[in-house]
Protein backbone atom coordinates (compact mmCIF):
# COMPACT_ATOMS: atom_id res chain seq x y z
CA UNK A 1 0.00 0.00 0.00
CA UNK A 2 1.45 3.25 -1.15
CA UNK A 3 2.49 5.84 1.35
CA UNK A 4 -0.40 9.05 1.77
CA UNK A 5 0.92 12.46 -0.24
CA UNK A 6 2.38 14.49 2.65
CA UNK A 7 0.92 17.01 0.77
CA UNK A 8 -0.44 20.09 3.39
CA UNK A 9 -4.10 20.35 3.94
CA UNK A 10 -5.70 23.42 5.96
CA UNK A 11 -9.03 22.96 8.10
CA UNK A 12 -10.28 26.00 9.20
CA UNK A 13 -13.80 26.15 11.19
CA UNK A 14 -14.71 27.98 14.00
CA UNK A 15 -16.70 25.43 15.62
CA UNK A 16 -14.34 23.82 17.49
CA UNK A 17 -16.46 20.57 19.21
CA UNK A 18 -16.47 19.30 15.50
CA UNK A 19 -12.76 19.45 15.13
CA UNK A 20 -12.19 17.14 17.46
CA UNK A 21 -10.42 13.72 15.76
CA UNK A 22 -10.19 15.00 12.51
CA UNK A 23 -6.42 15.42 12.96
CA UNK A 24 -6.61 11.12 12.21
CA UNK A 25 -7.44 11.70 8.81
CA UNK A 26 -4.10 13.79 7.35
CA UNK A 27 -0.31 13.84 9.03
CA UNK A 28 -0.33 17.02 7.08
CA UNK A 29 -3.21 18.73 8.33
CA UNK A 30 -3.17 22.67 10.13
CA UNK A 31 -5.96 23.63 11.93
CA UNK A 32 -7.32 27.08 12.13
CA UNK A 33 -10.21 28.00 14.87
CA UNK A 34 -10.89 30.54 16.94
CA UNK A 35 -11.97 28.74 20.24
CA UNK A 36 -10.16 26.10 22.30
CA UNK A 37 -11.03 22.90 23.85
CA UNK A 38 -9.27 20.67 26.12
CA UNK A 39 -9.14 18.21 23.86
CA UNK A 40 -7.67 20.47 20.99
CA UNK A 41 -5.72 21.62 23.38
CA UNK A 42 -3.94 18.02 24.50
CA UNK A 43 -3.91 17.12 20.68
CA UNK A 44 -1.60 20.71 20.39
CA UNK A 45 0.61 19.10 22.81
CA UNK A 46 0.73 16.00 20.81
CA UNK A 47 2.15 17.46 18.08
CA UNK A 48 -1.20 18.33 16.08
CA UNK A 49 -0.62 21.81 13.86
CA UNK A 50 -3.89 23.84 15.36
CA UNK A 51 -3.60 27.51 15.46
CA UNK A 52 -5.95 29.28 17.74
CA UNK A 53 -6.85 32.88 16.11
CA UNK A 54 -8.16 35.45 18.95
CA UNK A 55 -11.46 36.13 16.85
CA UNK A 56 -14.30 35.11 19.61
CA UNK A 57 -16.83 36.78 17.74
CA UNK A 58 -16.48 34.63 14.27
CA UNK A 59 -19.08 32.02 13.87
CA UNK A 60 -19.12 31.43 10.27
CA UNK A 61 -16.30 30.36 8.44
CA UNK A 62 -16.38 33.02 6.23
CA UNK A 63 -16.09 35.52 9.09
CA UNK A 64 -13.00 33.55 9.64
CA UNK A 65 -11.53 33.30 6.21
CA UNK A 66 -11.84 37.05 5.77
CA UNK A 67 -9.79 38.05 8.66
CA UNK A 68 -6.58 39.42 8.09
CA UNK A 69 -5.07 37.04 11.05
CA UNK A 70 -6.32 33.79 8.81
CA UNK A 71 -5.41 35.88 5.32
CA UNK A 72 -2.04 35.78 6.98
CA UNK A 73 -1.54 31.91 7.25
CA UNK A 74 -3.00 30.98 3.81
CA UNK A 75 -1.01 31.18 1.29
CA UNK A 76 -2.32 31.19 -2.78
CA UNK A 77 -2.80 27.61 -4.01
CA UNK A 78 -3.44 26.47 -0.08
CA UNK A 79 -5.17 23.05 -0.18
CA UNK A 80 -8.78 24.18 2.26
CA UNK A 81 -10.86 22.11 4.13
CA UNK A 82 -13.90 23.70 5.21
CA UNK A 83 -17.42 22.06 7.37
CA UNK A 84 -20.19 23.75 4.85
CA UNK A 85 -19.06 24.93 1.76
CA UNK A 86 -21.27 28.16 0.92
CA UNK A 87 -21.44 30.10 -2.12
CA UNK A 88 -19.64 32.92 -0.25
CA UNK A 89 -16.78 30.82 0.94
CA UNK A 90 -16.35 29.52 -2.77
CA UNK A 91 -16.12 33.15 -3.59
CA UNK A 92 -13.16 33.99 -0.89
CA UNK A 93 -11.50 31.20 -1.74
CA UNK A 94 -11.28 31.58 -5.90
CA UNK A 95 -10.46 35.59 -4.64
CA UNK A 96 -7.44 34.20 -2.68
CA UNK A 97 -6.67 31.44 -4.58
CA UNK A 98 -7.15 28.73 -1.53
CA UNK A 99 -7.98 25.42 -3.33
CA UNK A 100 -11.41 24.18 -2.05
CA UNK A 101 -11.28 20.28 -1.28
CA UNK A 102 -15.01 20.32 -0.97
CA UNK A 103 -17.99 19.69 -3.10
CA UNK A 104 -19.26 22.69 -5.48
CA UNK A 105 -21.30 25.37 -3.46
CA UNK A 106 -23.92 24.60 -6.04
CA UNK A 107 -25.09 21.30 -4.04
CA UNK A 108 -26.34 23.25 -0.86
CA UNK A 109 -28.94 24.82 -2.64
CA UNK A 110 -29.46 21.77 -5.41
CA UNK A 111 -29.44 19.10 -2.60
CA UNK A 112 -29.30 20.26 0.97
CA UNK A 113 -32.56 22.18 0.65
CA UNK A 114 -35.22 20.26 1.39
CA UNK A 115 -37.42 21.07 -1.36
CA UNK A 116 -35.74 20.58 -3.79
CA UNK A 117 -34.22 17.24 -2.53
CA UNK A 118 -37.92 15.90 -2.90
CA UNK A 119 -37.41 16.81 -6.74
CA UNK A 120 -33.95 15.06 -6.27
CA UNK A 121 -35.17 11.88 -5.10
CA UNK A 122 -38.08 11.90 -7.60
CA UNK A 123 -35.92 12.25 -10.48
CA UNK A 124 -33.92 9.11 -9.50
CA UNK A 125 -36.68 7.06 -8.06
CA UNK A 126 -35.83 7.08 -4.59
CA UNK A 127 -37.67 6.45 -1.48
CA UNK A 128 -39.68 9.17 0.10
CA UNK A 129 -42.60 9.14 2.30
CA UNK A 130 -46.06 10.69 0.64
CA UNK A 131 -44.75 14.39 0.08
CA UNK A 132 -46.16 17.38 -0.37
CA UNK A 133 -44.59 20.68 -1.37
CA UNK A 134 -47.12 23.83 -0.97
CA UNK A 135 -47.16 27.26 1.07
CA UNK A 136 -48.15 26.72 4.43
CA UNK A 137 -51.29 29.22 4.56
CA UNK A 138 -53.15 26.56 2.28
CA UNK A 139 -52.79 23.60 4.02
CA UNK A 140 -55.87 22.29 6.34
CA UNK A 141 -55.05 19.86 8.95
CA UNK A 142 -56.59 16.23 8.73
CA UNK A 143 -53.63 14.58 10.30
CA UNK A 144 -50.61 14.65 12.43
CA UNK A 145 -47.61 15.66 10.05
CA UNK A 146 -44.00 16.95 10.10
CA UNK A 147 -43.19 20.27 8.23
CA UNK A 148 -39.79 21.68 7.62
CA UNK A 149 -38.49 24.60 5.74
CA UNK A 150 -35.79 24.60 3.20
CA UNK A 151 -32.56 24.73 5.56
CA UNK A 152 -31.74 23.92 9.53
CA UNK A 153 -29.23 22.35 11.45
CA UNK A 154 -29.65 19.91 14.06
CA UNK A 155 -33.89 20.06 13.99
CA UNK A 156 -33.97 23.68 13.43
CA UNK A 157 -36.07 23.52 10.77
CA UNK A 158 -38.24 20.78 11.65
CA UNK A 159 -41.80 21.52 13.00
CA UNK A 160 -44.02 18.72 14.29
CA UNK A 161 -47.58 19.37 14.28
CA UNK A 162 -50.41 17.08 16.04
CA UNK A 163 -53.31 19.46 15.97
CA UNK A 164 -55.47 22.00 14.09
CA UNK A 165 -54.10 24.56 17.39
CA UNK A 166 -50.68 23.78 16.23
CA UNK A 167 -51.24 24.37 12.97
CA UNK A 168 -53.13 27.73 13.03
CA UNK A 169 -49.99 28.72 15.52
CA UNK A 170 -47.24 27.95 12.89
CA UNK A 171 -49.20 29.35 9.83
CA UNK A 172 -48.53 32.55 12.01
CA UNK A 173 -45.35 32.41 12.46
CA UNK A 174 -44.36 30.85 8.88
CA UNK A 175 -47.78 30.99 7.20
CA UNK A 176 -46.68 32.26 3.93
CA UNK A 177 -43.35 29.92 3.67
CA UNK A 178 -42.96 26.93 0.85
CA UNK A 179 -42.54 23.89 2.87
CA UNK A 180 -42.41 20.20 2.58
CA UNK A 181 -45.21 18.54 4.58
CA UNK A 182 -44.88 14.38 5.41
CA UNK A 183 -47.08 12.37 7.45
CA UNK A 184 -46.15 12.16 11.02
CA UNK A 185 -44.19 8.42 11.49
CA UNK A 186 -43.27 7.18 14.68
CA UNK A 187 -40.10 5.77 13.67
CA UNK A 188 -36.74 5.65 14.04
CA UNK A 189 -33.87 8.43 12.21
CA UNK A 190 -31.03 6.53 10.84
CA UNK A 191 -28.13 8.25 9.24
CA UNK A 192 -24.62 7.27 7.02
CA UNK A 193 -21.79 8.96 5.71
CA UNK A 194 -20.23 8.69 2.60
CA UNK A 195 -17.81 9.67 0.32
CA UNK A 196 -19.04 9.95 -3.19
CA UNK A 197 -15.82 9.32 -5.19
CA UNK A 198 -14.94 9.24 -9.23
CA UNK A 199 -15.94 5.53 -9.70
CA UNK A 200 -16.88 4.40 -6.68
CA UNK A 201 -18.96 5.17 -3.32
CA UNK A 202 -17.76 4.49 0.09
CA UNK A 203 -19.59 4.57 3.32
CA UNK A 204 -19.88 4.11 7.65
CA UNK A 205 -22.19 1.36 9.09
CA UNK A 206 -25.43 3.24 9.27
CA UNK A 207 -26.04 4.51 12.88
CA UNK A 208 -28.78 6.14 15.01
CA UNK A 209 -29.57 9.33 15.01
CA UNK A 210 -30.30 10.43 18.61
CA UNK A 211 -33.10 12.35 18.97
CA UNK A 212 -35.67 14.03 21.67
CA UNK A 213 -33.35 14.22 24.41
CA UNK A 214 -33.18 17.65 25.92
CA UNK A 215 -29.84 17.35 27.77
CA UNK A 216 -28.46 17.49 24.28
CA UNK A 217 -30.93 19.51 22.08
CA UNK A 218 -34.01 21.22 23.51
CA UNK A 219 -36.18 20.76 20.09
CA UNK A 220 -38.74 18.25 19.88
CA UNK A 221 -36.77 16.21 16.58
CA UNK A 222 -33.49 17.59 17.58
CA UNK A 223 -30.79 15.72 17.01
CA UNK A 224 -27.53 15.35 19.34
CA UNK A 225 -25.40 12.92 18.38
CA UNK A 226 -25.14 8.73 17.26
CA UNK A 227 -25.01 5.88 18.20
CA UNK A 228 -23.50 2.67 15.93
CA UNK A 229 -24.23 -0.30 18.35
CA UNK A 230 -28.49 0.40 17.97
CA UNK A 231 -27.88 0.09 14.38
CA UNK A 232 -26.64 -2.89 14.28
CA UNK A 233 -29.56 -4.35 16.16
CA UNK A 234 -31.71 -3.66 13.14
CA UNK A 235 -31.93 -6.84 10.91
CA UNK A 236 -29.42 -7.98 8.13
CA UNK A 237 -31.84 -7.55 5.40
CA UNK A 238 -32.66 -4.15 6.62
CA UNK A 239 -28.91 -3.33 7.20
CA UNK A 240 -28.57 -4.56 3.61
CA UNK A 241 -31.28 -2.52 2.12
CA UNK A 242 -29.55 0.73 3.76
CA UNK A 243 -25.92 -0.23 1.58
CA UNK A 244 -28.02 -1.03 -1.06
CA UNK A 245 -29.77 2.75 -0.61
CA UNK A 246 -25.78 4.64 -0.03
CA UNK A 247 -24.84 2.98 -3.10
CA UNK A 248 -27.91 3.90 -5.32
CA UNK A 249 -27.33 7.67 -4.29
CA UNK A 250 -23.83 7.57 -4.07
CA UNK A 251 -24.51 6.93 -7.97
CA UNK A 252 -27.15 9.72 -8.35
CA UNK A 253 -24.73 12.58 -6.59
CA UNK A 254 -21.90 10.98 -9.32
CA UNK A 255 -24.67 11.81 -12.27
CA UNK A 256 -24.85 14.75 -10.86
CA UNK A 257 -21.50 16.17 -10.73
CA UNK A 258 -20.91 15.68 -6.96
CA UNK A 259 -17.50 14.45 -5.71
CA UNK A 260 -16.93 13.99 -1.75
CA UNK A 261 -18.40 13.83 1.37
CA UNK A 262 -22.02 13.53 2.58
CA UNK A 263 -24.76 12.62 4.83
CA UNK A 264 -28.06 11.04 4.69
CA UNK A 265 -30.84 10.96 7.17
CA UNK A 266 -33.50 8.27 6.47
CA UNK A 267 -36.80 6.38 8.35
CA UNK A 268 -36.43 2.83 8.93
CA UNK A 269 -39.80 0.84 9.12
CA UNK A 270 -38.82 -2.97 10.49
CA UNK A 271 -42.15 -4.33 10.04
CA UNK A 272 -42.50 -3.42 6.45
CA UNK A 273 -39.03 -3.21 5.51
CA UNK A 274 -38.94 -0.08 4.19
CA UNK A 275 -36.75 2.92 4.24
CA UNK A 276 -37.33 6.54 3.50
CA UNK A 277 -35.41 9.08 2.83
CA UNK A 278 -35.47 12.62 4.39
CA UNK A 279 -32.29 14.39 3.62
CA UNK A 280 -29.05 15.11 2.24
CA UNK A 281 -26.87 16.93 3.43
CA UNK A 282 -24.05 17.73 1.13
CA UNK A 283 -20.84 18.92 3.37
CA UNK A 284 -18.54 17.64 6.27
CA UNK A 285 -20.80 16.24 9.77
CA UNK A 286 -20.62 16.87 12.93
CA UNK A 287 -19.88 13.52 13.85
CA UNK A 288 -17.01 12.81 11.42
CA UNK A 289 -14.55 13.42 13.46
CA UNK A 290 -15.56 11.09 15.65
CA UNK A 291 -15.97 8.87 13.12
CA UNK A 292 -12.81 9.50 11.90
CA UNK A 293 -11.13 8.61 14.91
CA UNK A 294 -12.81 5.07 14.94
CA UNK A 295 -11.73 3.93 12.04
CA UNK A 296 -7.99 5.08 12.37
CA UNK A 297 -8.09 2.78 15.35
CA UNK A 298 -9.76 0.11 13.88
CA UNK A 299 -6.68 0.54 10.80
CA UNK A 300 -9.26 1.59 8.44
CA UNK A 301 -8.55 4.37 6.18
CA UNK A 302 -10.98 7.30 7.41
CA UNK A 303 -13.82 8.57 5.09
CA UNK A 304 -12.59 12.10 5.60
CA UNK A 305 -8.98 10.83 3.79
CA UNK A 306 -10.44 9.03 1.06
CA UNK A 307 -12.14 12.45 0.57
CA UNK A 308 -9.05 14.50 0.39
CA UNK A 309 -7.16 11.98 -1.84
CA UNK A 310 -10.07 12.20 -4.19
CA UNK A 311 -10.43 15.78 -4.15
CA UNK A 312 -6.36 15.74 -4.97
CA UNK A 313 -6.68 13.68 -7.63
CA UNK A 314 -5.32 10.49 -6.42
CA UNK A 315 -6.04 7.28 -7.33
CA UNK A 316 -7.57 6.23 -4.27
CA UNK A 317 -8.02 2.43 -5.22
CA UNK A 318 -4.31 2.40 -4.33
CA UNK A 319 -4.85 2.18 -0.69
CA UNK A 320 -7.61 -0.29 -1.16
CA UNK A 321 -9.91 1.71 1.20
CA UNK A 322 -13.03 -0.60 2.73
CA UNK A 323 -16.32 0.03 0.39
CA UNK A 324 -18.09 -0.22 3.38
CA UNK A 325 -16.53 0.52 6.99
CA UNK A 326 -15.99 -2.19 9.65
CA UNK A 327 -16.88 -0.05 12.36
CA UNK A 328 -19.95 -0.68 14.22
CA UNK A 329 -19.89 0.47 17.71
CA UNK A 330 -19.63 3.55 19.76
CA UNK A 331 -21.63 6.38 20.52
CA UNK A 332 -21.02 10.19 20.05
CA UNK A 333 -23.28 12.86 21.81
CA UNK A 334 -22.80 16.40 20.79
CA UNK A 335 -24.90 19.40 22.95
CA UNK A 336 -26.89 21.68 20.94
CA UNK A 337 -28.14 23.31 23.88
CA UNK A 338 -28.81 26.92 21.96
CA UNK A 339 -30.98 25.34 19.08
CA UNK A 340 -34.05 27.30 18.23
CA UNK A 341 -36.20 26.52 15.22
CA UNK A 342 -35.60 28.42 11.68
CA UNK A 343 -37.41 29.65 9.30
CA UNK A 344 -34.50 29.54 6.42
Amino acid sequence: MPKLPRKTVYLVSPDSAKIEGLEFAWENLKIITNKPTPYLRKAQKRGIDITFVKLPKAKKTSELLESPLVINLLKRGSRLLVFKNLPKVEKLAKTKGWKLLMPEARFVNEIEDKIHFVKFCEKHQLPLLPTRVMELNTLIFTQPVVIQTRRGHAGESTFFVRSAKELEGLKKLIGKWVVKITPLMKLPTFSLDLCVGEKQTYQTQPFYQITGDARLNPLPGGTGGIDLGIAQKLSPPILKAIAALGEKIGEALRGSGYRGIAGIDLLVDERSGKLYLIECNPRMLSNLGFITKLQAQAGELPLLTIHILEMLGEKVGEWNPPKISSVKEGRFELKHLNAKHSVG
